[in-house]
């Protein structure tokens, strides 16, 4: 079994520094979810949060998912968010995927004697300029995860004002937003459905992402195009059972599975119902986010 501890460090005093040590995997993922959560919420609340990863040796996808959750959140509540000293396991982690350009990444905390409440807090390393995805996602990230991180890297773009949309793109967006919703709503009635019909649905929604991507150019293409690869995956499952010989190299996904890639339609269909002229709705426009929720 995978063990995970956490320790707080002094930082300044509107500073909140958590040090993870140990591995983060699928086992340890409640736990460092808690902590992360508590760190972030705990009064009073900080200005900035910030996660030593110089302990941390293992970071799986599952590790990789909670740090991008809690960078949404601390986004959405206005505290900055960074990661700091990573260990050469995360480091190659984030190169990966592509995560580092999300993350705010510092390259050392101050030494035990440095830090206190007149401690100083480093600058965070940003890329220069707006940093590429990567073509596709890595290998064994699941489809919610891969589409947190598109979501994450977008956010930074529409900040950076690098996206601008004709009102044509902002109509599809739109129109691609309803046609999710229409074949993946609320979670009680998904998970209520036979898995035969929950994948018959995902398809569908691939097939929108495809649709509309052929309908259009530029940058919402490249997200739609994006978005249909990590969807992806869900061409290769089957709902009923098979020998290997008629598998033809497919597998039953779990539930877990299911509703994974049921979340990421979800978030997708919020991005695209607030899309503006000046792009997809992201982390940064929490009120165009609520109002798209409030329309699912």
């Amino acid at each position: 079994m995978s063990e995970l501890s956490f320790h707080r460090l002094s930082g300044d005093a509107e500073t909140r520094v958590l040090a993870v040590v140990g591995e983060a995997d699928i086992d340890t993922e409640p736990a460092l979810a808690r902590a992360l959560t508590a760190a972030l919420r705990e009064p009073p609340p900080p200005r900035a949060l910030t996660v030593d990863c110089s302990g941390l040796s293992f970071c799986g996808c599952a590790g990789l998912n909670q740090l991008l959750r809690v960078r949404h959140a601390a986004v959405e509540a206005g505290v900055s968010f960074a990661l700091a000293d990573l260990s050469p396991q995360v480091a190659r982690l984030l190169d990966l995927t592509g995560a580092r350009a999300v993350f705010d990444v510092l390259p050392k905390l101050p030494t035990a004697g440095q830090a206190g409440p007149a401690g100083h807090i480093p600058s965070p390393q940003r890329a220069a300029g707006p940093a590429a995805a990567p073509d596709a996602g890595p290998t064994g990230m699941g489809i919610g995860a891969q589409v947190a991180l598109l979501t994450a890297q977008i956010e930074r773009q529409t900040s950076a004002g690098q996206w601008a949309l004709s009102d044509a793109d902002t109509a599809l967006a739109r129109a691609t937003a309803t046609r999710l919703g229409a074949f993946v709503g609320a979670a009680a009635v998904q998970e209520a459905l036979p898995g035969i019909e929950r994948l018959e649905y995902l398809r569908e929604a691939l097939a929108v992402l495809a649709v509309g991507t052929a309908h259009t150019h530029g940058q919402l293409a490249w997200f739609l195009g994006r978005a249909a690869a990590a969807l992806s995956p869900v061409l290769h499952w089957r709902a009923l059972t098979a020998d290997r010989e008629h598998a033809l190299g497919t597998i039953v996904p779990t539930l877990e599975e299911f509703t994974d890639a049921e979340n990421a339609v979800r978030r997708l269909n919020i991005v695209l119902a607030g899309t503006t002229v000046h792009g997809p709705a992201t982390e940064a426009a929490p009120g165009r986010l609520q109002a798209a929720s409030r329309d699912l």
